[in-house]
């Protein structure tokens, strides 16, 4: 039974050591920023269906460029995985709908590099009976948002503590710009532009 227990005792210990190593090798992202450029290519496939893209603060818009805060995350600067967090976010509309994609993350695994975004769903309507003897009804709509994938990145190098990369418009993302079109402009896979992550690691 002690050896057992001792066994039992080395195992948990050796599963803590190898933790705190894992967590060591990571970095904390404090701020920085990300910027997204469109190309031309895609900019144009935008102005001819009359799509505009409006940053949402406090991301910003310069030319074809959006760039977005960096709020946090963390990142192994040996293998360049990890999660990068942004404020803000953008919105794409034809005038009449908006879809909103807002704040932004970056998540760099095995698989690749990936983009998410919070987008909202379906609103729901939710009502209770309030006040003295719950004779007054009180309702509000309760908004769902989802997670979506909006982006992929490849081709992704890293210089002086930047990283830059082609983007890719997944599926989520040509269903949503085909549908303010009114008819299919793009398929998934499509280059967007080219991202540039420059982190500020704590």
């Amino acid at each position: 039974m002690n050896r057992i227990l001792k066994v039992a005792a080395l195992t948990a210990v050796l599963a803590l050591a190898f933790a705190g190593v894992a967590l060591a090798a990571f970095s904390k992202v404090t701020g920085g920023t990300t910027t997204i450029t469109a190309s031309s290519a895609a900019a144009k496939v935008l102005a001819d269906n009359s799509i505009t893209v409006t940053p949402i603060a406090p991301a910003t818009a310069s030319g074809a460029s959006v760039t977005f805060p960096i709020s946090g995350g963390r990142l192994n600067v040996k293998t360049d995985r990890g999660v990068i967090r942004h404020k803000g976010g953008l919105s794409l509309s034809n005038g009449t709908k908006t879809v909103a994609m807002r704040k932004p993350v970056i998540v760099s695994d095995k698989r690749g590099v990936s983009v998410f975004a919070l987008v909202r769903g379906h609103a729901t309507r939710v009502c209770r009976h309030v006040g003295k003897h719950h004779a007054r009804l009180r309702c509000l709509m309760v908004v769902h948002f989802h997670t979506a994938r909006i982006a992929r990145v490849t081709n992704v190098t890293v210089t002086g503590g930047k990283a830059t990369g082609t983007v890719h418009i997944t599926e989520f993302t040509a269903r949503v710009i085909n549908g303010l079109a009114s008819k299919h402009v793009v398929s998934a896979g499509a280059v967007l532009g080219t991202a540039t992550v420059a982190p500020t690691l704590g």
